[in-house]
């Protein structure tokens, strides 16, 4: 994709579902597989019927609270060329992910704030059109607070997150044996944008 190629960004639909957790799966593998061990990508795959049937909820009950006037507790964006491929994702939701308590145990602490950016992953060729701005600009806009997870060996990622106001709190730990048991920390926005470490 190059800089005069444009891609849309839209709210996720019942549409979009199944060629979103493909690319979802495939854009995690490739980031990770030179880092992950043998079993990452099994579990990726393993665990699409599931995405596909949270996806689809996720979806209905976003439709609803945006019926209902409320913003809704969980954004999926997907960003398509102009041919209609999927060139990028992001979600972010409000809350706190269960896997969080389960990898941490004791260990873990609030971020301070209750919108967390969840994913946000381009194509390859897409990452020269300002494409991973827009996305993060419209999952979690300029100035409102949130935490993420980033794998600790993704300098570029933590680059992008740091222009944009995170900084790292100080947690940090492995990600389990279903994400390859990676090194990973936690990066918060808050009000202030201060670091812990």
């Amino acid at each position: 994709m190059s800089h005069g190629v444009r891609a849309s960004i839209a709210a996720l639909t019942h549409d979009d579902v199944a060629d979103v957790v493909r690319a979802h799966i495939a854009l995690q593998h490739a980031a990770y597989a030179h880092l992950a061990d043998g079993g990452h990508a099994a579990a990726l795959w393993g665990s699409h019927d599931a995405r596909v049937a949270d996806l689809h909820a996720e979806v209905d009950a976003a439709d609803a609270a945006r019926g209902q006037g409320r913003e809704p507790e969980a954004l999926h964006l997907v960003a398509r060329s102009e041919r209609g491929a999927v060139v990028g994702l992001a979600a972010a939701f409000r809350g706190v992910g269960e896997w969080e308590h389960h990898v941490f145990g004791d260990a873990w602490r609030p971020s301070g704030t209750d919108w967390c950016l969840d994913s946000l992953y381009l194509m390859p060729g897409a990452r020269r059109a300002n494409l991973g701005q827009r996305l993060l600009d419209a999952a979690v806009p300029a100035g409102r607070p949130a935490y993420l997870w980033v794998i600790a060996d993704n300098a570029g990622a933590i680059r992008f997150y740091e222009r944009n106001g995170f900084r790292h709190d100080g947690l940090r730990g492995r990600s389990g044996p279903d994400w390859g048991d990676l090194d990973m920390l936690r990066m918060v926005r808050g009000e202030q944008g201060e670091s812990t470490d």
